[in-house]
């Protein structure tokens, strides 16, 4: 039997066992504590963190919305309407009364009428345009806006240089925001300025409508054809047309608009008729120096027009001896460029045309109708094809043409690298399919482009129909004189 002790020592085992499993339960339980005091700690600093970020953030924001306030505000402040013209084109020039008596004055107050209109037209479309600063930029060639003034009448021909000069200085001061550039001598040169401006000016937020005044003849439509699917920029853009408008332009998407009491609604009239250009003559000079008639290309100013509008010079129009200097600034045509004739008849008999190269590098062939005939080129060789197409369609380099084909350029961004003699000939098939600006008119011994088709217009031609079917049996030599 047992005592006490026995009982007293259950006992104590009993509460080792109970103590021991209270102890394990609670150093579970401080575990977890433990755990959870550091998951809590951890979640106030995330906490603190996230905190601490959500205030830079908020920062950052303000800031951000701050300058982007600032930003519409400026934009706002900066915003205005801008007018590109091509002022070397017939269609955009200046009405005549502006010319007359102070050119000065007069070109303070084309600016102003032009302002004016252009104000109008903004108050008819709304939109709230009305009110912006209007930027006028217009680009010409001073020797040929005066050639062109001289030869229509509005200025004398010793006194058109002042007259474009101060008619150009005063469209200028009327305005802090209007610019008559003159470029120049050299073809195309208003053309790469006022494309160089529509780039820089097309995207930006600031500028809020463009009037392009340059729909004379598609120079500008490759341009354009590039912000089509553009809806910010196409719905910008506002057509200035005038009295004649190159066909392409009917396919772009473009509002349009006229302004003919700023711009001639009319061709230049030259002795009484409606010409698209004016023609050369010198004075008092009716005969050659042997007595005989002289015969002479006329000079046509840059215009789309039909051929058709063009008259040749007749014997009792006043001509220019062959020994006359010939103004010349660049390997392309200008406004400058006069071509001196042989005085021997047109042949009778048809005859081929002769090989590009052959005749010498200043001659160019007309025909009867004083219509620019193209030299036959060399055929073109199926290896030299696919070496250029490798070079430029797949290799993307952009060669650059006068420096291939007359050995020198004026400074250019395309490449110099070279090429050979077969692949040169290729090079000049390609730009012989596309037109010249000055069609059959063109007098530029350089010219590599194409002044007619001889397609059967069987199929689809991007060549007008006025240079199809060109007559190039009567064609005979005309030495172009240049200095």
């Amino acid at each position: 039997m047992e005592g006490p002790s026995g009982d007293f020592g259950l006992f104590v085992e009993k509460f080792q066992a109970q103590t021991e499993q209270n102890l394990g339960w609670m150093k579970a339980f401080f575990d977890q504590v433990s755990t959870l005091s550091q998951l809590y700690r951890d979640a106030c600093r995330d906490l603190e963190r996230e905190r601490i970020a959500g205030r830079h953030a908020q920062e950052q924001s303000e800031k951000v919305d701050q300058k982007f306030r600032a930003l519409e505000e400026s934009t706002v402040r900066s915003a205005f309407v801008l007018v590109l013209i091509d002022a070397d084109a017939d269609a955009y020039l200046f009405e005549d009364k502006y010319y007359r008596d102070d050119p000065a004055d007069g070109g303070e107050r084309a600016a102003i009428d032009l302002r004016a209109a252009v104000r109008q037209h903004l108050q008819s479309i709304g939109g709230g345009l009305s009110g912006l600063p209007i930027m006028v930029k217009a680009f010409a060639s001073g020797e040929g806006l005066a050639y062109l003034l001289s030869k229509a009448g509005i200025a004398s021909q010793g006194q058109s240089q002042e007259v474009v000069s101060r008619f150009t200085r005063g469209f200028s001061q009327a305005d802090d925001m209007f610019d008559f550039v003159l470029v120049g001598k050299g073809k195309d040169r208003a053309d790469h300025k006022l494309m160089a401006a529509f780039r820089q000016f097309a995207e930006s937020p600031s500028c809020r409508r463009i009037l392009l005044a340059g729909c004379h003849d598609n120079g500008y439509v490759r341009m354009l054809e590039k912000f089509v699917h553009n809806s910010a920029v196409a719905e910008k853009v506002t057509l200035l047309k005038s009295f004649q408008t190159g066909s392409e332009y009917a396919a772009l998407p473009f509002a349009s608009t006229t302004m003919e009491s700023i711009f001639r609604n009319r061709r230049l009239s030259v002795g009484g008729g409606q010409v698209s250009t004016p023609i050369f003559t010198s004075q008092n000079t009716s005969a050659g120096t042997n007595g005989g008639a002289v015969s002479v290309m006329p000079v046509l100013s840059r215009t789309d027009s039909s051929l058709s509008s063009y008259e040749p010079v007749t014997p009792s129009t006043p001509v220019m001896t062959a020994a006359q200097p010939i103004a010349r600034s660049s390997p392309q045509a200008t406004y400058a460029t006069r071509a001196a004739v042989s005085a021997s008849p047109p042949p009778s008999l048809s005859r081929p045309v002769p090989l590009f190269g052959t005749l010498g590098s200043n001659v160019i062939l007309v025909n009867a109708d004083d219509h620019r005939i193209d030299f036959a080129l060399p055929p073109k060789s199926a290896s030299a094809v696919e070496k250029l197409h490798q070079k430029t369609h797949v290799g993307g380099k952009r060669y650059c043409n006068m420096y291939h084909l007359y050995g020198s350029c004026g400074g250019c961004n395309y490449l110099h690298d070279p090429i050979s003699a077969a692949e040169k000939i290729v090079l000049r098939h390609r730009l012989r399919g596309e037109k010249c600006h000055d069609r059959g008119r063109c007098r530029d011994s350089m010219c590599f482009y194409g002044h007619h088709c001889s397609c059967p217009m069987s199929k689809k031609c991007h060549f007008p129909g006025n240079m199809h079917n060109i007559d190039v049996s009567t064609w005979r030599e005309v030495a172009v004189v240049v200095n």
